[in-house]
């Protein structure tokens, strides 16, 4: 009987049933570890850090946590296909956990946000971001929360191809790190609390906030 309801649970999709799904974007391999354009990836792990659930391949080219945040059952994904093509994980993550759009959470860097501001969105469009294009053009929608992580513009005479993949200074360091803990505190509030009251919270932030 036992081997019988296993059997079961394998053919009828996943047993864990998150009620959101949380994407962190950035580039996959040690090249791009650490670098700007990988702060979606830094905020999902510390989310995970905590919790003895290891992270884990999807076969559909990402990475995955499944575990409870803040007590709410939660999907993290890493997408594995390059920031360009971000949109394919996250619509095949979605159909697998049978979720739609609206539960979604992105995560992800902003070159028009000053550095190390956090700002939390219902919608709009791509501001740029490769990832956030592919995703858009994938679900056919607009209509999806984000909470961007400011990188700022780069020095005159770099290219923000080439700042995005670079690594932060050690001067920047900190305030990065800090980021990245508010990115953090502001995914955790939109799992519990309502979407006004966490665009209230963060999108005033002069950069001082600290998580409770």
């Amino acid at each position: 009987m036992k081997r019988w309801v296993r059997r079961w649970r394998r053919r009828s999709g996943p047993s864990f049933r998150p009620a959101r799904l949380v994407v962190g974007l950035g580039n996959p391999g040690s090249t791009y570890v650490d670098t700007r354009h990988n702060l979606g990836f830094q905020v999902c792990d510390r989310l995970a850090a905590k919790s003895r659930v290891r992270w884990r391949a999807a076969r559909y080219r990402a990475e995955i946590w499944s575990g409870q945040i803040a007590g709410v059952p939660v999907c993290l994904l890493k997408p594995q296909t390059f920031v360009n093509e971000s949109g394919s994980a996250v619509q095949a993550a979605l159909q697998t956990f049978g979720l739609d759009p609206s539960t979604l959470i992105l995560v992800h860097d902003d070159l028009d946000l000053a550095f190390a501001r956090i700002r939390v969105r219902p919608s709009g469009g791509s501001g740029g971001h490769n990832g956030m294009r592919s995703i858009i053009r994938t679900l056919g929608t607009d209509q999806l929360i984000r909470v961007r992580v400011g990188l700022g513009r780069p020095p005159a005479g770099i290219d923000p191809a080439d700042f995005v993949l670079s690594r932060f200074t050690a001067a920047e360091r900190a305030d990065a790190n800090q980021a990245v803990e508010r990115a953090a505190a502001a995914v955790r509030a939109l799992l519990t609390t309502d979407l006004d009251s966490t665009m209230q919270q963060f999108n005033q932030s002069d950069g001082t906030h600290r998580p409770a």
